[in-house]
């Protein structure tokens, strides 16, 4: 009787279970952060109408009864361009709408309301109806003033040259643009109030893309890119698969690159008189693979995982005649260097309410390289010299951050990054030796953000580092606190300002602590310093940015002041024999004053950004240089003309300059003929190829080693990007930043 009794209760209860009952409720705003009143809320499933709502004063909107399922939501009102979103619907569901002031077109002019609003980190950016509907990602954020998106090359910068990090919903990314429909981003947020967990990168401008959720897709993109007579060329196919719950990416590439160059090197001491020139060639071959699962195990944790790998091979040839103290050279130098490179990376992201976050971040790398160089010279100190070095690389991270946001505009931050990391570097060349080194890294952190005024901003983060090294049988150990203090200004809603005070520390890397020989010229000897420590610096900064319309502008100057600082430093012998190695050399002060624009108007953009440096040494003095990029660009319809130009007038160290005497140019010309069909024709080092001149003067040595890169080189571009159910791409799109670490080169 009770079993039969329970059995008629669970069947009560199943169509009760079956049946339960939701509420949809958020609030709707305008571009400005302004509340909409009188807002409409439909809710359609399968097409049919299952709900209606319209918000309040406050903007506030509620849909009750709603049963479990997937719907669309559709927000409208009078005045403004309606948005639609996808919602999942097994629980209370919270949903808020950015509805845009509608423009009034006219003839080629577009006339909008206001398109972006300053918030207390930086500014939001809302793209246009054309924008979304333009079908590829890079031609939409070409809208945003503050950045400069190239659609060619597939690349976004900061339009003041930052280093900039890209998160897409807040998360981390780095090529995760592409396969972005541009109908899906919200908004664009520019935040130049950087969080703590982004210290030790250097990162000083953070973008966040921010998409609508969606559902199944596909993705599959081909590029290629072939340069003659350089005979180079790259290719690179990449797809991602998913819903809105798993994902699948992936890509490949080869790529194989020759190149040539002349040289020309004099050498003056008072036992030695050296000349000779000659031709270098090298070719060199890549293969890349990657990819990418991504998993949203909730509404509130999200997990990833991500290998990639590498395998590379350069060969470079040189033959050079001379004389040496009045006699014949000859010189035959090759070298031989091979790569192997494995990563992988994990990734989970857990929030514990929309103001309340955990990351997690871990990465394991397995690099190993050999490199094998060989010198034959038929004169004076000349002979066979061999150097065949075997090195491994292991390294593993693992980083941890907490953060939280207060009603008041604050935001906290705290976390913590560990890394450990092993290198064995062997030599079985004519010199035989083992050195091994060990690094153990230890950073904690916190940051604090708040408001002293509705336009006024400040932030403060501090840390400590604790590092342990064994450089072969040298022991260090040490803790080195870092400071960031930062002030950042809303003068107007265009017009922003920010000062900033940074405290850091940068430890000597594995190739500068080798106490060993590395160079295979029986005239020079090159190898590191293991009692090395790390440099200190402090660097006072002020920036400020302007943008109207489609114009932005911007100006800084930054003042350093460095101690213990890590430079590379030469000893000459009576032989003519010059020692290379690294000391920490004292006090060195640096000054930057830099100025850039970014102006897009009638189908033509120009692209600015310059600065004007003087570094302070020690012994040596004031040392000047200039550097600057121009860009310049011309659209008509389908078809693009582009020129840029890049140049450095001086590269400096205390006892060495080389001075470049033309810039690097590059000619284009594209032609879209869809926004996913693109076919691109150009010329590298159009104006000339690049020369340059470098001489190193310490005591009585002084060496000159003349250049000539022979870069021209014409090109062709293709890419073929296929998007299918592009509309209901998954809100997890590339969520990880993707390792790709250097190759290790000594």
């Amino acid at each position: 009787m009770k079993r039969n009794l329970a059995l008629l209760a669970i069947m009560l209860l199943l169509p009760l279970s079956s049946f339960a009952q939701y509420c949809l409720l958020g609030q709707v705003t305008d571009e400005t952060g302004t509340s909409i009143q009188g807002a409409q809320l439909c809710l359609y499933q399968d097409g049919e109408l299952a709900g209606l709502a319209q918000s309040n004063a406050k903007g506030e909107y509620r849909i009750g009864d709603v049963p479990r399922g997937s719907y669309q939501v559709v927000a409208s009102c009078v005045g403004y361009s309606s948005d639609e979103d996808s919602v999942v619907i097994d629980r209370d569901a919270n949903l808020n709408f950015i509805l845009m002031t509608k423009s009034v077109e006219l003839d080629s002019v577009v006339v909008m309301g206001s398109s972006s609003r300053a918030t207390s980190k930086g500014h939001v950016f809302y793209l246009t109806k054309k924008a979304k509907e333009c079908g590829n990602p890079f031609v939409a954020l070409q809208e945003i003033p503050l950045l400069y998106s190239d659609p060619v090359n597939e690349t976004v910068r900061s339009a003041d040259g930052q280093s900039m990090l890209i998160l897409v919903d807040g998360m981390r990314v780095n090529s995760g643009v592409s396969p972005i429909d541009p109908a899906r981003i919200k908004s664009v947020e520019i935040i130049d109030v950087v969080s703590a967990k982004y210290m030790r990168q250097g990162v000083k401008r953070v973008v966040n893309i921010k998409l609508k959720d969606t559902s199944l897709y596909t993705y599959t993109q081909l590029s290629t890119r072939a340069d003659y007579p350089a005979k180079s060329y790259f290719a690179m196919p990449t797809f991602e698969i998913g819903n809105s719950t798993v994902s699948l990416y992936g890509d490949a590439s080869i790529s194989t690159e020759h190149s040539r160059q002349e040289n020309a090197y004099s050498l003056v001491t008072p036992g030695l008189t050296k000349h000779y020139a000659g031709e270098t060639r090298s070719k060199s071959t890549d293969y890349d693979f990657s990819l990418m699962g991504k998993w949203r195990m909730t509404a509130k944790d999200y997990f990833a995982a991500y290998v990639q790998g590498n395998t590379s091979k350069e060969n470079s040839s040189s033959f050079s005649l001379g004389e040496q103290n009045a006699q014949g050279l000859v010189r035959d130098n090759a070298s031989v260097y091979r790569s192997h490179l494995f990563s992988a990376t994990a990734y989970y992201k857990h929030l514990f309410s929309e103001d309340e976050e955990l990351e997690l971040y871990a990465v394991y790398t397995d690099n190993r390289a050999d490199n094998t160089n060989s010198l034959e010279e038929t004169q004076g100190l000349g002979g066979t010299n061999l150097q065949q070095y075997i090195s491994r690389h292991h390294k593993g991270s693992l980083t941890l951050s907490y953060s939280k946001e207060f009603d008041d505009g604050g935001s906290l931050e705290l976390g913590n990054e560990t890394e450990y990391a092993y290198d064995r570097i062997e030599n079985n060349g004519l010199a035989t030796y083992l050195f091994g080194h060990h690094r153990l890294n230890e950073f904690v952190f916190a940051g604090y953000t708040g408001m002293l005024s509705r336009k006024l901003t400040y932030d403060v983060t501090a840390g400590m580092e604790y590092m342990a090294m064994r450089s072969d049988s040298i022991d260090h150990h040490y803790f080195r606190p870092r400071f960031d203090l930062g002030l950042h200004y809303n003068i107007t809603n265009t017009l922003s300002m920010h000062l900033g005070y940074t405290y850091s520390n940068t430890a000597p890397s594995v190739a500068m602590l080798s106490p060993y020989n590395t160079s295979a010229d029986t005239l020079l000897i090159s190898r590191g310093n293991p009692f090395l420590l790390p440099s200190k610096s402090h660097v006072f900064s002020w920036n400020t940015s302007y943008y109207k319309g489609s114009m932005s502008c911007g100006a800084g100057v930054s003042y350093g002041v460095s101690s213990d600082l890590i430079e590379s430093v030469r000893l000459a012998a009576d032989n003519g024999v010059l020692l290379t190695t690294y000391q920490n050399q004292g006090r060195f002060r640096s000054l930057q004053l830099k100025g850039n624009l970014l102006w897009r108007v009638l189908g033509c953009t120009v692209l600015m950004d310059m600065a004007h440096h003087v570094s302070y040494y020690t012994s040596a003095g004031a040392k000047k240089y200039f550097r600057g990029l121009l860009l310049v660009s011309k659209k008509w319809g389908k078809l693009e003309a582009r020129a840029n130009f890049s140049y450095q007038n001086y590269i400096v160290s205390e006892y060495a300059r080389t001075k470049n005497y033309n810039p690097t140019s590059t000619l284009m010309l594209s032609y879209s003929f869809t926004p996913d069909i693109l076919l691109s024709v150009g010329c590298t080092s159009f104006i000339g190829n690049p020369r340059s001149k470098t001489t190193v003067s310490t005591g009585d040595y002084r060496s000159v080693a003349y250049t000539k890169s022979n870069t021209f080189s014409p090109w062709v571009l293709f890419r073929w990007t296929i998007r299918k159910n592009s509309k209901r791409k998954i809100d997890l799109d590339n969520d990880i930043l993707r390792d790709h670490e250097g190759k290790f080169k000594l």
